[in-house]
This record gives C-alpha cells, structure tokens and sequence, in this order.
C-alpha cells in the first residue's frame, strides 16, 4: 500500500497502554519521522491537558508538541466557546479539563446547577458521584444544552477494561429524554480537527485505531484510509472488519505495511 500524507493515531491501546508503551510504537513514530511523514494523535482523553499528555508521551520516547494533539476536551472548550460563548457552563469532568478550560479562557464556569445553560460532561471519573449526576439531571430537565466530551463504552487499563464516558452520557440522555451534542470520536467534527492539523484532506490521511467502532467508522465514512491494530481493544472485534482497509497485529508493524 502506498503511504498516505499524514497519520492520526488513536493514543490509548495504540501506542501504549496506562502510560506503558506497546512494543514497536517508538520505533514506528521514529520511522514516520525519519521519512517525514507527518502524524498527529486523536484522542478522547479529557483526564489530563494536552501539554500533559505531550509530557508523558515524551518520557516514553514518543515526542509530540502539544500543537499535534487533538483531544475530547480541547476540542470541547473550543466548540463551548463558538458555540456557548458566555453561558453558564455545569461541567463534570475529570481535573484535566478544567485545567485545559482554565488555560484557554472564555468559559464561564459554575457549580449550581440551577444557574446552568449548559451541561457539559467529561469522562469517567471516580469524583464524579450520584450527587453530581443528580445536578446534571435537573438542570437538563430545566432545559440547558447538553454536551459531551465523548461517549466510548470502555476502554482499556492496566487492570482490565473499564467503564468509559457512555455510562453517563447515556443515563442522562435516557432520564431526561434530552440528546447530547458528542464532541469527541466517533463525531466527526473531531477528525477534521486532527486533519486541519495535519494539513491534508480526508483521502491523503489515514486513521490508525484499536476500536473500529469508535477509532475507524466515522474516519471510513469521511473518506480516510482506516488501520486496525489488534492491541488494546482491537483482539475484541471480529476479524476481518470490513472498513479496516489494513489490519495489523499492532503499530509497530505499520512501518512495513506502508512500505517505509
């Protein structure tokens, strides 16, 4: 196959998993790099700011400027502040997207749900309790506009799969009978934001996931080239799928597939 122009990678059970690197990925980048292929991650991630993530990927010998990563809750802020500009904002998220929040400005945040205009949730958190919910709630059937960082089912941990952000998200479209405005993958809008930074169109690109419901569908859809890589979640999905147009044991084995 020939190389695409550019690469978005899914970060999580792609190239490493609970912040371990998975065999190949260093060198798969630093074969990207050595070629000049540009790459750049596309993550729902809300955990932690892009400059952290930029941090960790770089201890594990995996360097990227934090301008090459596109995560659920920058991409979020920046969709709150076109769209929600001003408003009162409820969010539920973990500390990372405030952080990212508080670092881009222009969000008006607040902690009483009878003062919110907006819901906004994040990920899966363990400070995130009942109460909280219970806020979202009514404030949703008070009529604020719901929004979400993402709605992944599971994802995977050092420990085994783990709930992701869908078992919130669905619950409260469920008990509110109110649709949520999704903002990370598989919404599309998330894609073309990595491909704006990549600077190629959707048929110079190719997605590289371990979830071809959440990581590769909406990728196919738009008209990029799509890779399954069988880490991470990717042993859990049938074999083969048919909008992988390639299908690898893991990343390091993309150099090869590419012919690099």
């Amino acid at each position: 196959m020939a190389a695409p122009r550019g690469i978005v990678f899914d970060m999580e059970g792609v190239l490493h998993v609970g912040y371990q690197p998975l065999a190949g990925a260093r060198e798969a980048l630093a074969a990207l790099d050595a070629v000049g292929l540009p790459h750049v991650i596309l993550t729902n991630t809300t955990s932690k700011t892009r400059a952290d993530i930029a941090a960790r990927l770089d201890s594990m010998g995996m360097p990227y400027a934090p301008e090459r990563i596109v995560t659920a809750g920058s991409a979020t802020i920046a969709f709150l502040q076109r769209r929600h500009r001003g408003k009162r904002v409820l969010m539920l998220a973990e500390q990372g997207a405030f952080d990212e929040a508080a670092a881009s400005g222009g969000l008006n945040l607040v902690d009483d749900w009878r003062e919110a205009e907006v819901v906004c949730l994040g990920g899966p958190d363990e400070s995130i309790t009942y109460s909280h919910l219970q806020d979202a709630f009514r404030a949703l059937m008070e009529g604020a506009a719901f929004v979400a960082m993402q709605r992944n089912r599971w994802w995977p941990t050092p420990a085994g799969p783990g709930l992701d952000a869908g078992v919130f998200v669905k619950g409260l479209e469920y008990s509110s009978g109110r649709r949520a405005t999704i903002i990370g993958k598989p919404a599309a809008g998330a894609y073309r934001a990595a491909l704006r930074v990549l600077g190629v169109k959707a048929a110079e690109a190719m997605m590289v996931g371990d979830d071809p419901v959440a990581d590769l569908a909406t990728a196919h859809r738009i008209g990029m080239r799509t890779c399954i890589v069988r880490s991470g979640k990717g042993s859990a999905f049938p074999t083969p799928w048919p909008t992988a147009d390639v299908d690898l044991p893991g990343v390091g084995d993309l150099p090869a597939a590419l012919r690099l």
